[in-house]
């Protein structure tokens, strides 16, 4: 686990699924296809806290995975990607067009990704070829001072 990081950064054409982002745990590409790692980031977050989408995309699934309630946007444009977002209680359907900023769900109180932790939301981003680094979605903004 890597200490909290307290991020101020601006998503490239989106916003963050949850407000005040920090994150608990960073992408850790693993080194084969079936090997360890982390593929994706966690955020810390507050069960019931609403999950918003952080692309533009439609909702390609919307329910429980082995008892972990999970929602995936496919986002437009080239290679298949997909944002998952879990534990979230899904208050989207499979085929509804989302926009960056809308209620995909509310973050689930068990069923996590976090093993175990409450107040933990996992991103994955994937495409046909495989995991990508959920932080590629986010453009950081450079701070410009400006002379009074």
């Amino acid at each position: 686990m890597i200490p909290a990081l307290v991020l101020a950064l601006v998503l490239a054409g989106g916003q963050w699924p949850v407000a005040d982002p920090t994150i608990l745990s960073a992408f850790r590409p693993p080194s084969t296809a079936w090997g360890s790692g982390h593929r994706g980031i966690d955020l810390a977050a507050r069960t019931g806290q609403e999950v918003r989408a952080m692309a533009d995309g439609v909702v390609t699934f919307a329910a429980s995975i082995a008892g972990k309630p999970v929602v995936s946007i496919g986002l437009p444009g080239p290679g298949s990607r997909r944002v998952t977002y879990e534990p979230v209680i899904a208050t989207v359907s499979v085929g509804e067009a989302v926009a960056a900023g809308d209620v995909i769900g509310t973050l689930a109180g068990t069923g996590g990704h976090c093993g175990g932790e409450a107040g933990c939301l996992h991103i994955g981003l994937r495409t046909s070829t495989g995991y990508l680094d959920p932080m590629s979605l986010i453009s950081r903004v450079p701070a410009v001072l400006k002379p009074r």
